[in-house]
């Protein structure tokens, strides 16, 4: 357990974990320890996001030992929703209740559902911008289930974005002109526009796991060699007239991961051009790179060269003291990974330029109580006091109880009477019921195909995607008549001498076009599949892999990729022999 002065902090990247151990000094910040811990496989699989967060971050708790401590974490940018807003000039007592009425009508989620929170980007000339940034209030519990099963507690919830933003700020004070802070991470990019008196976040789905895709793709091996490939021989290929690598594999290599760069800085001067025209910004005079892409060979000279502007790496260590206990050369080697956890440190002591916190709900009620403690107790007391007077009610009343319940036992046996005619007449009804079932179960089954295909076009909620294909399955075979007699009714031989129930499901087949949230459009449409009452579906978020595939990409010629969905039936369907 770290001492009670020690400042314990954890970024939850999407393929690297990382956590550190600060102190303060005469007000300095002072990095005492730090550990990072990989996660294996492709972060873009949401399916196996939870497993092994919880695996890395018991690992990454026992590395630090600082169980039984307090921490703040980061959550990545692409995990929460964030829109920038300006207010109407208003008295500053009226500014959280402005924001409120903003966060109801732009969050896209209902506001009882997710945890949110905002911070003034930018004030003065008459206008005030604030940021409102939410998550769902269920996988913000769920991650911080993991946190606490990795036996520390929350201090609060900031956002990476935010949290790189304090650490600009305080290790870089003397930077005055329009500057970006680009994190290259795993599953996405974040973008940190600092300029004077304002700053501005953005976020895109593609980082360093669609270079390692570009690679697997290109190359044919696994996303785990593509990976290996690209971090320990991989570089961007310099542009223009240079002559290529002598070896030919590492040639060919570098010009893959140049391929799929450009998309990067493609979607990078998107959210420049976008930041300039629609919030009004000043072009970028500086530009920071962070983050695990910032270490790819040639990644700063290859920005550089498209951007037409000086490009260097963050080094959050530059106002950051570090222990001697730690080698200060490997720490700043290892300080594109760092910026979160300076910005998260920052927060323990109050008076960051962002001040964000998502707070989970079981944080939530441990303060309520907290706040709430004295008032019990004062209720306690003020409960005993009436419990005396109590007592002496109960005598009195006890009599007149006694009185009224012997008057009760007469009533009650003339209500058993009654009590007998109505028990008859439920036994015809019941029987009237039984006949009346019948009918209602061809009227229901005449209908089923009618209201199961209504109910699957009434879930789309816009025109990314089309159903190709919509079967039904037994046994995870289609029913679809065979076209070979002999071979149908042999099905249903052995399906009568194996005397099992069998099991129904519904396949759905077919394309949804390319997006900015890529495959997770079709996850989030067979998420509200399975919450219709046609299928018997429990934990779909964590199992959802078992029902859903998708293709997924970032190809600039596809329109449309594939999925597949299957979803087992609640109750079995009947058809004729």
């Amino acid at each position: 357990m770290a001492d009670s002065k020690s400042i314990a902090v954890l970024n939850l990247g999407s393929q690297r974990l990382s956590g550190a151990i600060f102190s303060r000094s005469g007000g300095d910040l002072v990095l005492k320890r730090y550990e990072f811990v990989d996660m294996p496989g492709d972060p873009t699989v949401d399916a196996t996001r939870i497993p092994q967060l919880k695996i890395g971050l018991q690992e990454l708790v026992e590395r630090l030992k600082i169980k039984n401590s307090a921490v703040w974490f980061s959550v990545a940018g692409h995990t929460v929703f964030n829109r920038f807003v300006k207010l109407p000039p208003v008295q500053g007592d009226r500014v959280a209740q402005i924001v409120e009425f903003e966060a109801r009508q732009n969050v896209p989620f209902p506001i009882n559902e997710v945890v949110w929170d905002y911070e003034f980007a930018s004030e003065g000339s008459g206008e005030t911008e604030v940021v409102i940034v939410a998550m769902k209030s269920d996988a913000l519990n769920e991650i911080h289930e993991q946190v606490v099963s990795a036996k520390v507690s929350t201090s609060g919830v900031d956002v990476a974005p935010l949290a790189l933003y304090n650490a600009f700020r305080y290790s870089y004070p003397d930077v005055d002109e329009p500057a970006v802070l680009i994190d290259l991470g795993a599953r996405s990019t974040n973008l940190v526009f600092v300029e004077q008196g304002r700053f501005f976040i953005a976020n895109f789905l593609v980082g360093g796991a669609s270079i390692t895709s570009a690679v697997s793709k290109e190359f044919n091996i696994s996303f785990s060699d593509a990976e290996a490939q690209k971090c320990a021989r991989g570089f961007v290929a310099p542009g223009g007239a240079v002559q290529d690598h002598a070896d030919p594999e590492i040639a060919a290599l570098s010009k893959v991961i140049r391929n799929a760069a450009s998309n990067l800085h493609t979607q990078v001067m998107r959210r420049i051009t976008a930041y300039r025209s629609q919030q009004g910004g000043s072009q970028p005079k500086r530009v920071f790179i962070t983050g695990g892409g910032a270490l790819l060979g040639n990644m700063a000279s290859f920005l550089e060269e498209k951007l037409k502007t000086p490009v260097e790496i963050f080094n959050p260590l530059r106002g950051v003291q570090v222990d001697r206990s730690l080698k200060s050369d490997v720490a700043h080697a290892d300080s594109p990974f760092l910026g979160e956890l300076v910005g998260l440190a920052l927060r323990s002591s109050g008076g960051s330029p962002s001040e964000v916190e998502l707070v989970p709900t079981p944080v939530a009620n441990a303060r309520d109580a907290a706040r709430r403690t004295p008032a019990l107790l004062l209720a306690a007391l003020v409960a005993w006091g009436a419990l005396g007077a109590g007592i002496v009610y109960y005598q009195n009343t006890d009599r007149v109880i006694q009185e009224r319940l012997a008057t009760m036992n007469v009533e009650n046996q003339k209500l058993q009477g009654i009590g007998s005619q109505i028990a008859a007449l439920d036994a015809k009804q019941t029987q009237y019921a039984a006949l009346s079932s019948q009918l209602e179960q061809a009227v229901a089954e005449r209908s089923y195909w009618v209201r199961l295909l209504t109910d699957l076009n009434r879930v789309f909620e816009n025109d990314m995607i089309w159903l190709t294909v919509v079967e039904p399955l037994k046994n995870g075979q289609s029913i679809t008549p065979s076209l070979v007699g002999q071979e149908a009714k042999s099905e249903k031989k052995d399906e009568a001498a194996a005397g099992t129930e069998p099991v129904y499901s519904i396949k759905i087949q077919g394309l949804y076009r390319k997006n900015d949230q890529g495959e997770q459009i079709v996850y989030k449409y067979a998420a509200a599949l399975a919450k219709l009452p046609w299928f018997a579906i429990e934990n779909f978020e964590a199992k959802n892999a078992e029902y859903v595939s998708a293709q997924s990409g970032i190809e600039e010629d596809r329109y449309a990729y594939t999925f597949n969905i299957t979803l087992p039936l609640k109750q079995p369907m009947k058809f004729r022999d």
